[in-house]
């Protein structure tokens, strides 16, 4: 089978432009060791404890921490900017810190914002809801799916 060089050179192109990609958006993606991959249950329990995850960014003392929940969701960008301008983030915060909050609630379920020691908010998936409770702004209801927010009690 011969392999034109035009497909070649569309599939290097492609390759370079999704890696451009992924670091212009902040993917933050890691090398894999080949010997992490195929390794399936030999991995010996002295590599796997030197893993430590990585401690949350502090953006001007405010920092976006994951927490354990038994959901998670797939929110969009326009999700994420949405809840954090209800919280009170600016908008260059926003910029610094949604890709913090979206991953967090992407792999976690659940974030807590905190301001140095302060809890600001905290952020909870429940079904197919987004529960916020913010220290300054009070507790609200957000749904991805209509991108409206109820069920405020302000403070």
């Amino acid at each position: 089978m011969r392999i034109r060089r035009q497909t070649i050179a569309g599939a290097v192109t492609t390759v370079l432009l999704v890696s451009v990609v992924l670091e212009v958006s902040g993917c933050r993606a890691e090398p894999v060791e080949w010997s992490e991959l195929g390794s399936g249950g030999r991995r010996s329990a002295a590599s796997q404890t030197s893993q430590t995850p990585r401690s949350p960014r502090q953006v001007r003392g405010i920092q976006i921490v994951p927490q354990s929940n038994q959901e998670v969701a797939d929110l969009s960008s326009d999700d994420v900017v949405r809840i954090m301008r209800r919280i009170g983030f600016p908008d260059d915060l926003i910029l610094e810190l949604g890709g913090e909050m979206y991953s967090a609630l992407r792999r976690s379920g659940a974030a807590r914002v905190l301001d140095k020691k302060t809890v600001e908010a905290i952020l909870r998936i429940n079904g197919r809801y987004v529960y916020i409770t913010s220290r300054s702004r009070g507790t609200f209801i957000y749904d991805p799916a209509t991108g409206q927010f109820g069920g405020a009690t302000s403070r």
